[in-house]
C-alpha cells in the first residue's frame, strides 16, 4: 500500500510540474504578445531626416546647413513673437538653394508631447510663410498624433497671423497636449526665422 501511494504521489507531482511549465509558457507568450502590441501602438518613425530634406527641397541644387547661436536680445524677441519659451539658443536651419539663391528653409525640431517625443520637419518659404510641416517621428500613442488635415491649417501662415490654438487654429479633440506642443514648435521656428534669418536678409 505504501508503494502504491508513493507511485500515485509521484505521478501527481509529475503532472503538476507539467502544468506549471505549461502555464509559464503561456504566460511568457502573453507577455511577448503584449509587448509587441504595445510597441506597435507607440514608437513610429515615419520618414528619415535625409529623405525628408529631399522632399522639402525637390528643386534645389544644394542643401546647406546654417547654424545659429541666438543672442539674449534675439531670444527675448523670439519668445515674445512666438509666445513660448525656447529650450535652447542653438538652432540648425537647412537651406535649399537653386542657382545660388535660397528657395526654402527647414528645421527639424524634436520636443515632448506628453511624456514622449515628437519630431517634425518645418519648411519655410523665403518670405517667412509656412510651406508645410511633416511628422517625422511620433512616440506617443498614435491616437494622439495630429492629422495631416490639421497640420495643413498652418500652410502659408506667418508668425504674424497669431496661430493661437482655440482661436486661429482649432484644438485637436482629445489631444490638447499634441495641439499645443506641435503649435509651439511651429511658432518657435517661424519666430526664429522672422527675427534672425529674415532680419539678416533685410540688410
Amino acid at each position: 500500500m505504501i508503494r502504491s501511494t508513493s507511485g500515485l504521489d509521484m505521478c501527481f507531482r509529475f503532472f503538476s510540474i507539467i502544468k506549471i511549465q505549461a502555464s509559464i509558457t503561456v504566460l511568457a507568450f502573453l507577455i511577448i504578445n503584449l509587448f509587441f502590441v504595445s510597441s506597435n501602438s507607440y514608437a513610429r518613425v515615419f520618414i528619415s531626416k535625409d529623405e525628408a530634406l529631399r522632399l522639402a527641397f525637390p528643386d534645389s541644387d544644394t542643401i546647406e546647413k546654417q547654424s545659429l547661436f541666438l543672442s539674449k536680445t534675439e531670444v527675448e524677441s523670439i519668445e515674445k513673437l512666438g509666445r513660448s519659451k525656447l529650450d535652447s539658443r542653438l538652432f540648425l536651419f537647412y537651406v535649399g538653394k537653386k542657382d545660388g539663391e535660397a528657395i526654402g528653409y527647414a528645421v527639424i525640431d524634436t520636443h515632448t508631447v506628453r511624456t514622449k517625443s515628437q519630431t517634425i520637419l518645418v519648411v519655410i518659404n523665403p518670405d517667412g510663410s509656412l510651406n508645410y510641416t511633416e511628422i517625422l517621428a511620433f512616440f506617443e500613442p498614435l491616437e494622439y498624433k495630429p492629422t495631416q488635415n490639421w497640420i495643413d491649417l498652418y500652410k502659408n501662415k506667418k508668425i504674424s497671423d497669431g496661430l493661437k490654438i482655440g482661436y486661429d487654429i482649432p484644438n485637436i479633440s482629445g489631444a490638447t497636449l499634441t495641439s499645443n506642443a506641435t503649435s509651439n514648435a511651429i511658432k518657435k521656428v517661424l519666430a526664429v526665422f522672422d527675427v534672425v534669418i529674415k532680419g539678416v536678409n533685410k540688410d
